[in-house]
């Protein structure tokens, strides 16, 4: 299953403004592969956009409550609120959304 982590922070809370989150960023994101591994959980790719203290990461796991843990274990949840959305693919959805009647 794909999942799209997100995580956003106050400014007072953001690695270019904390010396402490900095350091602690710096930690999780170099620790996060093996985590990961350990975990279940296949990183593809992380976003951050730079202008809005947010930070997004695309993950495969056949559970959500692996998604949560990597999230957990791996500190995001100490300096962000966590969001995390089961999603699909473009194909799988328009594929699925051919299921439905129209409503128009």
């Amino acid at each position: 299953m794909q999942f799209l982590v997100m995580g956003q922070h106050p400014p007072n809370l953001c690695p270019a403004s904390n010396e402490a989150v900095r350091k602690l960023a710096a930690e999780g994101a170099s620790e996060m592969p093996a985590l990961a591994e350990k975990l279940g959980v296949t990183i593809k790719e992380t976003y951050v956009p730079m202008t809005n203290h947010m930070v997004f990461v695309a993950v495969e796991a056949d559970s959500v409550d692996a998604v949560r843990e990597f999230t957990f274990q791996g500190r995001l949840t100490q300096w962000n609120t966590v969001e995390i959305y089961r999603t699909s693919s473009l194909e799988e959805a328009l594929t699925r959304v051919q299921e439905l009647p129209t409503l128009y």
